[in-house]
């Protein structure tokens, strides 16, 4: 079927009405980070940059007391590198269908690229009014967009509201917990998840909590690459 026979205006909505649910969550966790941007003493601004050109939930909460300890950029670099590894996994299966975006659209699908954005990808099953191609890129950039908007607002007008916003900042541990939640429910095969509980407590009890981030991500990412085929086998055996 011809790009032509699509319905564009069906395909806007359709993709707006698959991440909907992402876009409310996102306004949410989005803005709890930019009000700890602005309690780190950064602007809007910050919030805007971080936001369009870091754009990982989970890397730009960690982020902020990274910055606020005057962490080396070497530091913060392996820190992101680490925290955004997952992306290589999961990322590799969808490397054609990015590349039906075009020169430009190629670049930014795979950057604009989070766990939500690939559960939805993952579960899409389009109607023959829809393009594929524009449903991809309105679904990326919609997402984007919210994420983008819900921290600008958070560190621009956070303080501005008239209630106490103490502990908002549990929105990162809310996003970890959910991040989790749905690698296991939507992977066959748990052992990611256990190695990263593992790497963690382990970790966590032989350094301490102030220091061993940095440390468990490492070993995690270690130990994925030890198990990768085995983690394979495993979802192929039980697709």
């Amino acid at each position: 079927m011809e790009t032509t026979a699509y319905n564009q205006p069906k395909t806007f909505f359709y993709a707006l009405r698959q991440v909907l649910p992402i876009i409310f969550s996102y306004m949410v966790v989005a803005f709890a980070f930019g009000i700890m941007m602005q309690e780190a003493g950064l602007t809007w601004l910050h919030a805007l940059l971080a936001s369009i050109f870091v754009y990982s939930g989970s890397l730009q909460i960690a982020l902020v007391p990274l910055i606020v300890a005057r962490t080396p950029l070497p530091v913060i670099a392996v820190a992101a590198f680490l925290i955004n590894s997952r992306y290589m996994f999961y990322g590799i299966g969808f490397t054609e269908r990015f590349k039906r975006q075009g020169k430009l659209g190629y670049p930014y699908m795979i950057f604009a690229f989070p766990d939500e954005v690939y559960c939805v990808f993952c579960g899409t099953n389009y109607p023959r009014y829809v393009d594929p191609r524009l449903c991809d890129r309105w679904s990326a950039v919609l997402c984007h967009a919210s994420w983008v908007i819900g921290s600008v607002i958070g560190a621009a007008f956070g303080n501005l509201l008239p209630f106490d916003l103490s502990g908002i900042d549990f929105a990162a541990t809310c996003l970890f917990v959910c991040i989790f939640v749905n690698q296991w429910l939507e992977f066959k095969s748990h052992l990611p998840m256990g190695i990263g509980l593992f790497a963690g407590l382990l970790c966590l009890i032989l350094i301490g909590a102030s220091n061993f981030m940095l440390p468990a991500l490492s070993l995690s990412l270690v130990l994925l690459v030890i198990f990768k085929e085995r983690i394979q086998l495993r979802e192929e055996a039980n697709s």
